[in-house]
């Protein structure tokens, strides 16, 4: 009842507006302003509500996105009908008139952000989900268990191990969700599928200093050590040095894996942490590990695809997201006294 009247209201308040601007003139006018910005257009525009924002917002950002030919008029309309516009994604059309919009913003939102951050583990997006309310964390963890389930639509995940996991394949990206609840199944899938598409063309070329795999293991690595975009390639050339000579990787984020730790610079690892007996300990073990230690993203495999050519062999964290490097052990030594004392 009370939204019947709010139409009849609005019905009103238009042949109002109509006829003091000119009659049939001002009411051709309203049709016009009113009517779909781009009639033929039927493509998805995805539309994000914030929270917080407020109408005159909402209306000017629908306008910029090709959605209202009159932002004023629409927040007008909006604002007589009083009807709250639910923050979230909106699936709209540019063949949609300002009206058929409102309505779109007044129901529940068809869609659902997703941001995965660059470097999360599989254990982290399964808590991320969770912790949205997308889907449990152990049902992600058991979708992303295994390729098997996926090898068909994704023949390039014949290149894992025999008992690998998906970690390192699950593209770290923003996805927009049909729903604010989905089947972890699904959600992997979206992820294997943004990799294939951005990734996996990269990976198959021939000029790359690793196979696929080992590619995505180290830059896994490179991303859980960098935090400067100037340094990745340096710190990706670093690890392709010491594997060519033989050297350990020697690797803080490996031993973290392997012990089931998230980087806490309060806590740094203790000896007995880089002792530990895994064959992702880096530092006891030398080569790659068995498999990807996070899910890197596309700058970490860029870095790692095309090192930059160094004279360094080591390197230390200052503390500051920058790293010393170092040619020899002695150097190495000095300049973890200085920043680790």
């Amino acid at each position: 009842m009370a939204r019947e009247k709010r139409r009849r209201a609005t019905r009103t308040w238009i042949l109002a507006l109509a006829l003091a601007t000119g009659g049939g003139i001002g009411l051709a006018w309203m049709v016009s302003v009113l009517g779909p910005a781009r009639p033929g257009d039927r493509a998805s525009v995805m539309f994000e509500v914030r929270p917080g924002d407020g109408l005159a917002a909402i209306s000017a950002r629908l306008a910029r996105s090709g959605l209202l030919r009159s932002p004023l008029v629409f927040h007008a309309v909006a604002r007589l009908l009083a009807e709250p516009v639910r923050a979230g994604l909106y699936d709209l059309r540019q063949s949609m008139n300002a009206l058929q919009v409102l309505a779109a913003l007044h129901q529940e939102p068809s869609a659902q952000r997703l941001t995965i951050p660059e470097g999360y583990s599989i254990e982290q997006i399964a808590a991320l989900t969770a912790r949205l309310g997308i889907s449990p964390a152990t049902d992600f963890e058991q979708a992303a268990a295994s390729p098997a389930p996926y090898l068909q639509r994704f023949p390039w995940l014949a290149i894992l191990p025999k008992k690998a996991s998906l970690e390192g394949f699950l593209f770290p990206d923003t996805y927009f969700l049909p729903d604010h609840k989905i089947p972890a199944r699904l959600l992997v899938t979206m992820m294997l599928a943004r990799f294939g598409q951005v990734v996996w063309p990269k990976l198959e070329s021939r000029s790359k200093p690793l196979a696929p795999f080992q590619t995505v293991t180290l830059a896994s690595i490179v991303e859980r050590e960098a935090r400067r975009e100037s340094e990745r390639p340096i710190i990706a050339g670093v690890f392709l040095s010491r594997l060519r000579r033989g050297m350990p990787l020697g690797s803080d984020p490996t031993v973290e894996y392997a012990l089931g730790l998230h980087e806490d610079p309060a806590h740094p690892l203790t000896l007995a942490d880089v002792r530990v007996a895994s064959p992702y300990n880096t530092y006891r073990y030398r080569g790659l590990p068995p498999g990807p230690i996070a899910n890197p993203g596309m700058a970490c495999i860029e870095a790692t695809l095309h090192p930059a050519k160094t004279p360094y062999l080591y390197f230390v964290a200052r503390g500051d997201g920058t790293h010393e490097f170092s040619r020899t052990y002695r150097q190495q030594l000095a300049a973890e006294r200085r920043y680790q004392p």
